[in-house]
């Protein structure tokens, strides 16, 4: 994903300023491993579990009081989240806060759900929260039974400054198994608690939790290189966030001082903080087989797997990637480096303190009085554009003197051609060349638009995460900034824009060689750019780019009419052709 965006960036940069440059091929598109299905692994063997030699197997033991099965609703001004008490999981998680007014939905304008439904996936990776025991009898007894549930009542509705406890208790006389999970909810919070109590013959049971599988917008079944991804494991250690892609699962576990881990999404994530870091952290997957509109897919489904020591108590994020929420958790947690669930790309060290500092903040702003936040896009991208004007119009005079220095640059080649090395004329000759190539340095015409490489960088990354864009509307059919247009009429308008924008920047005139490189940069570039980099693109994102080449036109339109004819070019004299000394 990252990639491609910046291959389109450079190569667009290429298009609008390296006038008389080749362009070089993009490169290759990366790879993607290739795996077959993966089932469930076998439970991990963890070490502290206690010795049971010479006890007898409880591969047979069913569970002593079998409670009914049924479900607990818990309702916050955030979220909503319903929990059953086989096996004291989570079968489903979605958001409530109303989000510009409006209710937060699934891609398909559907009341979202974060949660895997699909049984195979259920079978294979298990819920969000399910226990896993070294001995394979233990892990299906604390999966497979019901759990007595404190308070018992089926809706508990928390308050904005309330907290509020629920307790899902399993004991077995037989086994000598007794587990205890007490959740803590937060009114007005997207973080909770999870503690754990297990004993197995009345010793301290060591357990691992399951997180995931695959939390994310379930309703996105197809994905693609932009805001459709599917959902990542992410581990957090040395200060660095690694993801892993669902479907290159190692098959060995993360290990280090991992000091946060979890599944993501582009806009929502489930991660888990112990109190101290972790020593290793499972990555399991599995992959199933859909019929989506007549078309059989693939689709992968990953989870993480975190050892849970006994009496430990585990801090959870479980929520959109909201910058501000990120933080305040992270502070109260003394500096985890929480803020690192957000994917800011390869270029994170421009990007962050850009998103933070000027973008998110100017968006805010203008949106209080726009209420459109492609409206919004348009006046932030008018105004970087007009900081960059100054630049701009020096890059112009600048390409006006290496156009206009063209039949003396190649007179001097040709003089050079017949001389050696060693000749003082050569000398003489080549020192000039320096000369005018330092005086008028086309090059220099890219560096209004490397400028503006952190802040494309930022709006993609911004489209990407920011649940305030997700499926925010422009006009007409433009219904979400963070999906492509199905009609693909930006990014034809995008295409003739830089079409326009390169034909009306300084062109050279000479042999025929330079008029196919006119013609290549001018319309055969934007027209393979567009198609195999923007058409599918977010909206948002092409529209910055696409209003960024109209006000580059109008700019350049004006300083056009400011230096007047290429002839009249400024310092013109110093094109002159001067004498060299024999």
């Amino acid at each position: 994903m990252e990639k491609r965006v910046l291959i389109a960036f450079l190569l667009s940069t290429a298009i609008l300023a390296v006038w008389y440059y080749f362009f070089t091929p993009p490169a290759p598109k990366p790879t993607t491993p290739t795996t077959g299905q993966q089932d469930k692994p076998s439970p991990p063997r963890s070490p502290e579990t206690p010795a049971a030699s010479g006890a007898p197997s409880v591969g047979s033991i069913s569970p002593s009081v079998e409670i009914p099965e049924r479900d607990i609703r818990i309702e916050t001004p955030l979220w909503r989240a319903t929990f059953t008490n086989r096996g004291a999981v989570a079968k489903s998680w979605s958001i409530t806060h109303l989000l510009n007014g409006k209710r937060v939905l699934g891609d398909d304008r559907q009341p979202l759900e974060l949660v895997p439904q699909t049984p195979d996936v259920v079978e294979k990776l298990g819920r969000p929260f399910a226990l896993i025991a070294s001995d394979e009898a233990i892990t299906r007894l604390l999966q497979k039974s019901t759990y007595e549930i404190s308070p018992d009542t089926p809706l508990i509705q928390i308050g904005e400054n309330e907290t509020r406890r629920v307790t899902f208790t399993y004991r077995n006389d037989a086994a000598q198994l007794e587990v205890i999970k007490t959740l803590t909810f937060y009114g007005n919070r997207y973080d909770f608690e999870l503690a754990l109590d297990a004993k197995y013959r009345g010793q301290p049971l060591p357990l691992e939790l399951v997180i995931g599988p695959s939390f994310g917008d379930q309703s996105i079944k197809k994905i693609d290189s932009y805001t459709k991804t599917p959902p990542l494991v992410v581990a957090y250690q040395n200060e660095d966030a690694e993801r892993i892609r669902p479907e290159s699962v190692p098959s060995q576990p993360l290990t280090g001082s991992i000091r946060w881990a979890g599944v993501e999404d582009n806009y929502f994530a489930l991660v888990a903080i112990p109190p101290q870091p972790l020593a290793h952290v499972k990555v399991t997957g599995t992959t199933i087989k859909e019929r989506i509109d007549d078309e059989e897919i693939e689709r992968h489904f990953i989870a993480a797997t975190l050892p849970f020591p006994p009496a430990q108590r585990y801090r959870f994020f479980a929520g959109p990637k909201d910058l501000r929420a990120l933080r305040t958790l992270d502070q109260q947690l003394g500096g985890v480096g929480l803020e690192s669930v957000i994917n800011y790309g390869a270029f994170a060290f421009m990007v962050k303190p850009l998103l933070q500092w000027i973008l998110v903040p100017a968006l805010h702003a203008t949106h209080r009085f726009s209420q459109n936040y492609g409206v919004d896009i348009i006046l932030i991208t008018f105004v970087i554009n007009m900081f960059f004007f100054p630049l701009r119009r020096t890059s112009t005079i600048k390409m006006r003197k290496a156009v206009a220095m063209q039949p003396r640059l190649r007179e001097l080649q040709e003089k050079m051609k017949g001389l050696k090395k060693t000749d003082p004329k050569f000398q003489d000759l080549q020192m000039e060349q320096l000369r005018l190539m330092r005086e008028a340095n086309p090059f220099s015409g890219c560096l209004p638009l490397l400028l503006q490489l952190p802040i494309f960088w930022a709006f993609f990354i911004l489209l990407t995460v920011s649940l305030e864009l997700r499926q925010a509307p422009f006009f007409g059919w433009i219904d979400d900034l963070s999906s492509p247009d199905r009609w693909h009429v930006l990014p034809i308008a995008m295409c003739l824009s830089m079409i326009a924008s390169s034909l009306i920047m300084p062109q050279p005139t000479g042999d025929q060689q330079q008029k196919v490189q006119r013609f290549m940069m001018a319309y055969l570039m934007p027209i393979l750019l567009t198609y195999f980099f923007f058409w599918r693109a977010p909206s948002g994102l092409v529209l910055y780019w696409m209003f960024s080449n109209i006000v580059t036109i109008a700019q350049q339109y004006f300083i056009n009419r400011m230096l007047g004819s290429p002839a009249a070019a400024p310092d013109k004299e110093k094109v002159a052709k001067p004498a060299v000394s024999s």
